[in-house]
């Protein structure tokens, strides 16, 4: 799990464009600006100057995260559609299709594909517990180009599939 994240972590870095740097450059001017602001302050008005410090350190723990999902909606959006999923009887496998379509503003590099398979019933907030434990669970890796506006085709098969009660496939894309 730990080397999974590493991994992920150093591909996303690997991976940053001129709309990454120009949004963490940003965040650290900002931050500069504020712990100066809360120097300023500190003898005249100190609880302005611990709320400015308070708020730094908040915005330092949350705003990466934000700028990544921010630039992950808009700079690299992707979209998985199309998607079909077809039991084998003879082999017991599984077979997940689907459409991978770059909408970003740049050319994607790298993506990991995450597929679930959901255990399904009607009961809505069972569906919500079904989603942290799934049946199965694969990601796969696509180490292609995609340009913007192009559509790549995914295929993935989960051998000795034997689940015959009432199931769900989702699929999440992030790409670099």
């Amino acid at each position: 799990m730990l080397k999974n994240l590493k991994q992920r972590l150093t591909d996303y870095t690997d991976s940053f464009t001129m709309y990454d740097y120009a949004a963490f450059g940003w965040l650290l001017f900002l931050l500069a600006v504020l712990i100066l602001l809360a120097l300023l302050y500190s003898k005249k008005k100190p609880k302005l100057a611990a709320s400015l410090i308070f708020f730094t350190f908040t915005l330092m723990l949350t705003a990466p995260m934000g700028i990544k999902i921010f630039l992950d909606s808009t700079i690299r959006k992707v979209d998985v559609h199309d998607q079909n999923h077809t039991l084998l009887n003879f082999s017991k496998a599984l077979v997940v299709t689907g459409n991978l379509k770059n909408l970003g503003k740049i050319d994607i590099k790298k993506c990991y594909i995450q597929t679930k398979i959901l255990k399904e019933t009607e009961n809505k907030y069972l569906n919500i517990l079904y989603n942290l434990k799934p049946i199965r669970k694969r990601t796969t890796i696509l180490d292609e180009n995609i340009s913007q506006n192009s559509t790549k085709e995914l295929k993935i098969v989960f051998e000795k599939f034997n689940y015959q009660k009432a199931y769900r496939v989702t699929q999440f894309a992030e790409c670099y």
